[in-house]
């Protein structure tokens, strides 16, 4: 039994904005039997970790948000929900069925590989075997390498860490793996990254708004300037159909 809690972080000591609070409603609205229990410096380690260390020290809140939800559902269990998350509906059918993931849609339509994101909404009971694997990666990870850069994101781990683990089909898109199922992109993350397009679907339980809290002005700027680049080139696209 998944416990009737939704986690959320917030570090930085910033006011929360307007997007995460109208997100934070639709989870009263469609939720209203969980309790809703915030993370921050006063309740959580930063230091837990060289990782989150390093990220704290640097700004990038997000990513000690990265370490701090697999602690909080691996000690006390429940739902994690990133505070750009706007949910469409209940998660119950899902809960019933057992922990969750959901999956980003990927950069290359062809890519058939799982996209785990864990902040788009993740569930499981406390001592989840597959969250514990995950915490031992990050003892020894790094934000920043020893080159400089920032080292690999969440995803990429997941992505890793599931390399080796047996995948079931479950139907619709969904498959079951190290103890989740996992559910395909329209469930939990209609909005495509790289584009900034909404695909609402009938199964669409939520939507990924990504307020990139993680990025900095200037990158902020890039990432603008990325999707830019490629919505001008698939109107380029469809111009020469």
């Amino acid at each position: 039994m998944i416990r009737s809690v939704i986690h959320y972080c917030w570090f930085g000591r910033k006011p929360l904005p307007e997007l995460a609070q109208r997100c934070m409603a639709s989870w009263h609205k469609h939720m209203p039997q969980c309790e809703v229990r915030r993370w921050d410096e006063d309740n959580f380690d930063v230091h837990a970790v060289p990782y989150t260390a390093e990220a704290y020290r640097l700004g990038k809140y997000a990513f000690v948000s990265d370490y701090a939800r697999l602690w909080i559902l691996y000690h006390h269990g429940g739902i994690y929900l990133d505070t750009d998350v706007e949910l469409l509906k209940p998660l119950d059918d899902m809960l019933e069925q057992g922990p969750f993931m959901g999956q980003e849609q990927p950069e290359d339509p062809s890519d058939r590989a799982l996209h785990c994101a864990m902040g788009l909404g993740m569930a499981c009971q406390a001592g989840h075997p597959f969250v514990a694997r995950m915490l031992q990666h990050y003892q020894s990870a790094h934000f920043v390498t020893w080159t400089g850069q920032q080292g690999a994101t969440i995803v990429d781990t997941v992505r890793q860490l599931m390399a080796d683990e047996p995948i079931e089909p479950v139907g619709d898109g969904i498959v079951r793996a190290a103890g989740f199922n996992i559910y395909p992109w329209p469930w939990l993350c209609p909005m495509n990254y790289f584009t900034g397009e909404l695909k609402l679907q009938p199964q669409s339980h939520a939507i990924h708004h990504y307020a990139a809290s993680w990025v900095d002005d200037i990158d902020r700027q890039t990432l603008l300037q990325k999707f830019g680049r490629r919505l001008r080139a698939a109107a380029v696209r469809l111009r020469s159909l």
